[in-house]
């Protein structure tokens, strides 16, 4: 949480409240929920997970 880099968390929306949310987004880390996936973003929902990387990348 402390490098000086821009971070991006993904989430599935179907996993729940992320632990220490506020503490992520406090330190400068973006978290992102990708829509209709759970732990494995990836697979859940491809289409998602690679508009969120590229976003971040941007």
């Amino acid at each position: 949480m402390e490098l000086p880099i821009d971070r991006t968390y993904l989430q599935g929306a179907l996993s729940g409240e992320l632990p220490g949310h506020e503490a992520l987004v406090a330190s400068g880390v973006r978290v992102v929920t990708v829509p209709d996936a759970g732990h494995n973003v990836m697979f859940d929902n491809p289409g998602e997970f690679i508009r969120a990387v590229g976003a971040a990348q941007s």
